[in-house]
C-alpha cells in the first residue's frame, strides 16, 4: 500500500482554486437576494442625535431600490452575550445598534438593504448625522494620565491587569518567580514598540443570511462555525440547533475571521425583517474597523547577567490596548516566561481601554510582538556581555517549562540552532557591526528564536461509507488556505489503508460534528486526532473483511458509518512546545534608506510533518508575514479623531528572500496520536527581531520600534536608536 503521510501531496482543492471553481462565501449562489451596506460612525466618542438618525433613515429609505433601513431606532432588541463568551474572549459585551452612543470611528450605526449593491451603497451614502461629541481617549497614555471615566453598563473605561490569556488559565499574564529584588550584574533595559497591524486577508469578509421559517442559515467566512452559531443564538435569543453556519472555504484570515463580528448579527436581523436573503460584503476600509486588528504594544524589558554572562533576572512588562466594549490582551510576555533559563522572572501585562475598534488575535498573538522585544533585547545583552548572539541563546536553553517544572516533549531547540547556523554559515559572521559590504551597501546577519505552543482540543469526526465505495470523513472545522482538507485526507487514507482517491474530508458546516476554532495552530493536532480515531474505528469495524473496490453493500456501509470524539491535550506529563531558529541576511542601502531581506534559513521543531510541501509553505508564509511586520505594516490614525489614515502596505513577491526551510521531524506523541504540532503560526515568531538584529549588524543602529522605515536607515549613525 502506498503511504501518503510524509509525502508532498498537492492540495485536494488546489485545481478548483486555480481554475476559479472554488466557491467562497461571496460566490455562493442565492435566489432573490437583497444587498446590504453598513453605515459607520465618523467620530470616536459621543452620541448621534435621534432626530438626525430618523432623518437620515428617511433619506435612505426614499432612495431608488431601497428596501429597508435598520437603525438603533427600529432594531429588534438583541440579547447580551453570556459572560463566559466575553470576559476573556474578544466578543463584544454590547449588542450592535443597542443605542445611539458611539464608542469608536467605524462603529456600525445603521444598515441599508436595497435591491442591488449599487443602490444600497448610494442609499447608505445619504445617511449623515449630527453628533454630540464627547472627549475621546485614543491611546493607552491618555487612559493612564487623564482623569478616570466612569463605566456605563457594558461600556468600560480605564486600565486593568488580566490574569490569563483567553481560556488558557495556565498561561498567566502576571507572573513573578524568584527573588523579590533584582541581583547585581550587567544590566540592559530598553523599551520596544509595535504599531497597530491589520490582518489584510485577500478575501473580504462576507455574509449571506436567510431564514427558512424559524431557522437561520448563514453563509459566512469564519474560522469558528460552532462558536459563531452559539454567539448568534445568544444575540438573537434562539436555540443553537435552529442555526446552520456554512463556511466551506476561507480566503485567508490570520485571526480576523476567528469570531462573530457585529455585521453578521445585523445581516441576520435584516434578513428576518425583509423576509428574503440578505448579502453583505465589507469593503477593505470597513475591515480595518470591523474585523479586529493587532493592538499597539509598548514593552519594557530588563535583563541582568552575572560575570559569566548567565542571565540572573528577566523582566518583561507590556502595555497594550483594547476597546471600551470588549476584552482582549495582546499577550506579549508569555514566551518570556519559559524560553530562556532565568532564576528571577517578572512578567506583567496592563490593558488600557480606548475609543477604538475591538482588537483580536492576529497570526502569532503575543509571540509575534513579544519575541520582537525579547529577541532584540537578547542581542543587546549579548553585545553588553561580549557574547555571540547565538552562543548566548544556546547557553540558556532549558529542558523544561520554567512555569511549572514539567519537561518539554520531543523538543530540541539546541539542534535547531546548530542546524540553522551550519546551513546559514553563521560561523563566518564578523562580530563587529558594519563589517560586511556588498556592491556598495551594508550587509548584516541576524538571528532569533521562534517558539509557539503545541495545542490540542477535543473534536469529533463522522465517517460515512457510501455505496460506491467512497469513504467520507467530516468535521465542523475549516479550510482557511493552510491545507487542512489535504492532510486530513492523508491521515484518513493511510489509517484506513485506502487509496487517496477513495477517501475525502469535508468541513465548513456546523451540521458536521463539533470542532473548535481554526486558530492557535491546533487544527491538525485536534481534528487530525479525531480523523485518526475515526479511521482506526473504521478499520476495527471492517475487521478481516476486504473492503470491496466496487462499493460496499448497504449493510456493510451502514456498519461503517458512525461518529467518534477525541480528547484534548493531556493535563499532566510533558509539555508540548514547538521551537525554531531563524537566520537572515539583509542589505541596507543607506543612501535610499532601504532594507532588503535577501536570504533566510529557518529550522523548525514542530513534531511530525505530515506534508512537507504544505509545511514549508506555511513557514514561508509566516516569514513573509514577519517581513511585512518588520519593514512595512502599520495602521496610522489621526491622533485627534482616531480615523485610519493612508494606505496599508504588505509584502509582495518582490520582498521574498531566498528560503531554506527545514524540519527536525521529532514526532510528539505526548500531544496526540499522530505526533504533530501546529505549524501555521511559528513561522512569524521571531522574524521581526531577526531582521532588526541583522540591520543592527549591518548599520550599527539599534532599532526598537516597528516598522523600521526609511528614515531609520538613512546615513550612517552608529549611535542611532529608535
Amino acid at each position: 500500500m502506498a503511504r501518503s503521510i510524509g509525502q508532498p501531496v498537492s492540495r485536494v482543492e488546489g485545481v478548483d482554486k486555480v481554475t476559479g471553481a472554488a466557491r467562497y462565501t461571496a460566490d455562493t449562489p442565492i435566489e432573490g437576494p437583497a444587498f446590504a451596506v453598513l453605515v459607520q460612525a465618523r467620530i470616536p466618542h459621543g452620541r448621534i442625535t435621534a432626530d438626525s438618525m430618523a432623518a437620515a433613515a428617511a433619506r435612505a429609505a426614499s432612495a431608488p431600490g431601497s428596501i429597508f433601513v435598520l437603525t438603533p431606532l427600529n432594531c429588534p432588541v438583541l440579547h447580551t452575550l453570556p459572560e463566559d463568551m466575553t470576559w476573556d474572549l474578544p466578543l463584544e459585551r454590547r449588542p450592535p445598534l443597542s443605542d445611539l452612543t458611539v464608542q469608536h470611528v467605524g462603529q456600525h450605526v445603521a444598515m441599508v438593504v436595497a435591491d442591488s449593491p449599487e443602490n444600497a451603497t448610494y442609499a447608505a451614502s445619504l445617511m449623515t448625522f449630527d453628533y454630540e461629541a464627547s472627549p475621546a481617549q485614543l491611546s493607552a497614555g491618555q487612559v493612564l494620565t487623564e482623569p478616570a471615566v466612569p463605566d456605563a453598563g457594558s461600556v468600560r473605561h480605564g486600565a486593568y491587569r488580566p490574569d490569563h490569556f483567553v481560556k488558557l488559565t495556565e498561561e498567566k499574564l502576571q507572573d513573578h518567580r524568584g527573588p523579590a529584588t533584582e541581583p547585581a550584574g550587567v544590566r540592559i533595559e530598553s523599551t520596544y514598540r509595535t504599531p497597530i497591524n491589520t490582518h489584510y486577508p485577500i478575501e473580504l469578509s462576507a455574509t449571506i443570511a436567510r431564514w427558512e421559517g424559524d431557522d437561520l442559515v448563514v453563509h459566512d467566512c469564519t474560522r469558528w462555525i460552532t462558536g459563531e452559531r452559539r454567539a448568534l443564538a445568544a444575540y438573537l435569543g434562539i436555540a443553537e440547533d435552529r442555526i446552520r453556519i456554512l463556511s466551506p472555504l476561507v480566503g485567508g484570515a490570520f485571526g480576523s475571521k476567528s469570531f462573530l463580528w457585529m455585521h453578521v448579527v445585523l445581516c441576520a436581523v435584516a434578513a428576518r425583517e425583509v423576509g428574503r436573503p440578505v448579502k453583505l460584503v465589507l469593503t477593505r476600509d470597513q475591515m480595518y474597523t470591523s474585523t479586529g486588528h493587532r493592538p499597539r504594544t509598548e514593552q519594557t524589558i530588563r535583563l541582568v547577567a552575572d560575570e559569566a554572562a548567565a542571565i540572573v533576572s528577566t523582566e518583561h512588562h507590556t502595555l497594550t490596548e483594547t476597546s471600551t466594549v470588549a476584552h482582549f490582551c495582546e499577550p506579549a510576555g508569555l514566551s518570556t516566561r519559559f524560553l530562556y533559563r532565568s532564576p528571577r522572572m517578572i512578567v506583567s501585562h496592563e490593558v488600557a481601554r480606548i475609543n477604538a475598534p475591538t482588537p483580536c488575535f492576529m497570526r502569532g498573538p503575543g509571540e509575534a510582538p513579544g519575541l520582537f522585544a525579547l529577541e532584540v533585547a537578547m542581542d543587546e545583552l549579548a553585545a553588553a556581555t561580549g557574547q555571540d548572539p547565538l552562543q548566548l541563546r544556546m547557553a540558556h536553553v532549558t529542558d523544561r517549562d520554567q512555569t511549572n517544572g514539567r519537561p518539554w516533549s520531543a523538543a530540541d531547540l539546541t539542534l535547531c540552532y546548530q542546524t540553522g547556523a551550519r546551513r546559514f554559515g553563521w560561523d563566518d559572521r564578523p562580530s563587529a557591526p558594519r563589517s560586511l559590504v556588498r556592491n556598495g551597501v551594508q550587509v548584516g546577519w541576524g538571528m532569533a528564536t521562534a517558539t509557539y505552543p503545541g495545542r490540542r482540543m477535543p473534536a469529533s469526526c463522522s465517517v460515512e461509507t457510501l455505496p460506491d465505495g467512497h469513504v467520507r470523513f467530516s468535521a465542523a472545522t475549516h479550510e482557511v488556505g493552510t491545507g487542512v482538507r489535504t492532510v486530513m485526507t492523508q491521515v484518513a487514507a493511510d489509517t484506513t489503508g485506502l487509496p487517496l482517491d477513495r477517501v475525502s474530508f469535508h468541513s465548513g458546516d456546523s451540521y458536521f460534528p463539533d470542532a473548535p476554532y481554526s486558530g492557535a495552530s491546533q487544527t491538525t493536532a485536534t481534528v487530525g486526532s479525531a480523523v485518526y480515531a475515526a479511521a482506526r474505528e473504521w478499520t476495527r469495524r471492517l475487521g478481516t473483511r476486504t473492503f470491496p473496490t466496487d462499493g460496499a453493500d448497504p449493510e456493510l456501509a451502514a456498519e461503517l458509518t458512525f461518529t467518534v470524539t477525541s480528547d484534548g491535550a493531556p493535563e499532566t506529563g510533558a509539555v508540548s512546545q514547538s521551537f525554531g531558529a531563524h537566520f537572515c541576511e539583509v542589505e541596507v542601502d543607506e543612501m535610499l534608506g532601504r532594507a532588503t531581506v535577501t536570504r533566510w534559513v529557518a529550522v523548525m521543531d514542530c513534531g511530525r510533518v505530515l506534508n512537507p510541501k504544505l509545511a514549508a509553505n506555511q513557514v514561508m508564509g509566516g516569514i513573509t508575514f514577519g517581513v511585512g511586520m518588520a519593514l512595512l505594516e502599520q495602521m496610522p490614525h489621526d491622533p485627534t479623531t482616531g480615523a485610519p489614515l493612508g494606505e496599508y502596505y504588505v509584502p509582495t513577491h518582490a520582498d521574498r528572500p531566498d528560503f531554506d526551510i527545514s524540519f527536525l521531524e521529532h514526532p510528539d506523541h505526548e500531544l496526540d496520536p499522530i505526533g504533530v504540532r501546529g505549524i501555521g503560526e511559528i513561522g512569524v515568531c521571531g522574524v521581526p527581531a531577526a531582521i532588526a538584529n541583522a540591520i543592527h549588524h549591518a548599520t550599527g543602529k539599534r532599532l526598537r520600534t516597528l516598522p523600521i522605515v526609511c528614515e531609520d536607515l538613512l546615513e550612517p549613525d552608529l549611535g542611532g536608536e529608535s
